[in-house]
């Protein structure tokens, strides 16, 4: 049974098994995260009430017991599977903005570590040419359809167009969708339009939209703005250098705000954090400035250690502590 009987974030990502080595050499073998989970820590920062949708391997269905047992995140949406695909993610990171996704065995053995005997066979780019559409209509619990503001992580164009329309036509009033590299380049930009229709928010990258405009502009606002005028409330682009630009559809305002300034162990799931942060930010407040802050705050707990609960072990106050220093770092462009 759900610990709440109505929800106020529900969240449709995928769910991965990671293998990571940290910016400290050190090597986590199994680690379940993927998107879902990492927005769903980035969300239990500050709210409760969490649903997800997802699938993954009957394996896991500890892991999942004891997150909904430990955070009340709902897990009637995830679905559990004895045959499903190949969900190894290998993760090696050089610094906070470089990762190697190939060739494990060639990465553990630069770094002395042990390489682990269940990332034999794994080939990245065989996995990538063979994900499948995995969110579809009947995948939702229908008391998740009254849920008021949603996440769909990221993923292909063809489901985030049919799960946001699904949400749209349901209770959601406040939608966010992180964009992917499997879209975000210049064949799908006349496909934007349909995405960016009663939009929220839009979560991308400085390297994905400009892929997006390549020959259109030069001007990154520009860009973002642009996706604004098609429908979208606010765009979000994560800059490795600049931290978080914000473009305010309604108010024709922009805002930058750097990255919280941490010692990052491990950039997995940072932005996915924010997003979460970002959502239940934007639905306590109906502030996107302030939203951004929530988002800056929890991938900052998020990149201090290594999976996607890793921000819920923080001292108590540090959240609130983090939040007043941040709001002294936006600046209004």
């Amino acid at each position: 049974m759900p610990d709440f009987q109505f929800f106020d974030f529900l969240v449709i990502g995928s769910i991965n098994t990671e293998y990571i080595v940290d910016l400290n050499g050190r090597s986590h073998h199994g680690v379940v995260g993927g998107p879902a989970l990492y927005t769903a820590g980035g969300m239990r920062c500050w709210n409760d009430r969490i649903a997800i949708v997802s699938h993954t391997r009957v394996e896991h269905q500890d892991f999942f017991r004891s997150i909904n047992r430990k955070y009340q995140i709902s897990i009637e949406g995830v679905h559990f599977h004895a045959d499903f695909q190949d969900d190894r993610t290998f993760l090696g990171y050089i610094s906070p903005h470089e990762v190697v996704i190939e060739n494990p065995v060639a990465f553990y053995a630069s770094r002395d570590l042990t390489f682990p005997r269940e990332l034999f066979g794994y080939d990245q780019k065989y996995l990538e040419t063979h994900e499948e559409t995995r969110f579809f209509p009947e995948d939702f619990p229908s008391h998740y359809r009254d849920c008021t503001s949603a996440l769909i992580c990221q993923t292909d164009l063809k489901t985030q167009l049919q799960m946001s329309s699904l949400l749209l036509n349901a209770s959601t009033k406040n939608l966010l969708l992180q964009s992917s590299d499997q879209y975000m380049n210049m064949a799908n930009f006349d496909a934007l339009p349909a995405l960016m229709k009663d939009l929220n928010v839009f979560v991308t990258t400085t390297a994905q939209i400009e892929n997006l405009f390549r020959n259109r502009s030069q001007d990154t606002w520009e860009m973002a703005e642009h996706l604004c005028n098609l429908g979208c409330q606010y765009v979000i682009m994560h800059d490795d250098t600049f931290g978080q630009y914000l473009v305010d559809g309604r108010l024709k305002k922009r805002f930058q705000l750097p990255a919280y300034p941490v010692s990052i162990v491990d950039p997995t799931g940072m932005q996915e954090a924010f997003c979460g942060g970002f959502l239940t930010g934007i639905k306590k407040n109906y502030d996107p400035v302030e939203a951004m802050l929530y988002g800056n705050v929890s991938a900052s707990l998020t990149a201090e250690g290594t999976g996607p609960f890793f921000c819920m072990d923080a001292m108590p106050g540090l959240v609130d502590s983090r939040l007043n220093f941040a709001r002294e770092l936006v600046k209004s462009i």
